[in-house]
């Protein structure tokens, strides 16, 4: 459903009248189209690692230079996906994850060395306490792609034809989501447990079949 198919799809629930254009609405309308955002967001914030919130990228070293930012929609990094391709003829390669304490007592000394004798191709990525991308060694070049997945946050739905980065399947628990607060907006407490309850049970589906499933087939 699109981002006008679910503040339908919630009106009717409420036995409200349907609108044809979310910019256009008053009242309870208004409210509902606002619940659709803040369901997505619920459920997008209720995990960190929602697979259809995996987003990839790359970036090109600068010689010297060791820190990186994260991309501005980042939520987390999946720091397990970094690789480094020295050249376009070359393969990609691994780069293997250490924490921060441990680059502080085998590596910052050297990578931080002025004379730059201990720059290379980077073996090693880090994850700085400010969330800065580190590279160990320093890249010795400007040459070098770095590639990696990350997990997202979502801008909120704006217009009729958006639609949730949630799997259609799942578009059921953000409409319930929207109900629970539609009927907390009523004074309707009893219809809002029963909202919550379907949103919480929808919540459960979702970390199965999407989370769960994932480490289960891993681990056979």
């Amino acid at each position: 459903m699109n981002y006008l198919q679910l503040c339908n799809a919630v009106l009717r629930e409420l036995n409200e009248v349907e609108i044809t254009n979310v910019t256009s609405t008053r009242g309870l309308q208004t409210a509902v189209a606002d619940f659709i955002n803040k369901a997505q967001r619920d459920i997008i914030n209720s995990e960190v690692e929602w697979p259809f919130t995996v987003s990839n990228d790359s970036d090109t070293t600068v010689d010297g230079q060791r820190l990186y930012n994260f991309e501005a929609d980042a939520k987390t990094l999946k720091w397990s996906t970094f690789t480094v391709q020295e050249s376009a003829s070359l393969p990609e390669r691994r780069l293997d994850y250490i924490s921060y304490d441990e680059y502080l007592d085998k590596y910052h000394e050297s990578d931080t060395n002025p004379d730059g004798s201990s720059e290379g191709l980077p073996e090693f990525v880090y994850h700085t306490p400010d969330d800065k991308i580190g590279l160990s060694p320093t890249p010795d070049k400007s040459t070098y792609t770095i590639r990696y997945a990350y997990y997202t946050t979502k801008p909120d739905l704006a217009v009729n034809t958006d639609s949730p980065s949630i799997p259609e399947r799942f578009h059921d628990v953000i409409v319930n989501r929207a109900k629970y607060y539609a009927y907390l907006l009523r004074s309707d407490s009893q219809a809002a447990q029963f909202a919550q309850r379907d949103y919480e049970q929808g919540l459960r589906r979702m970390r199965v079949e999407l989370i769960n499933r994932k480490d289960y087939m891993r681990a056979v």
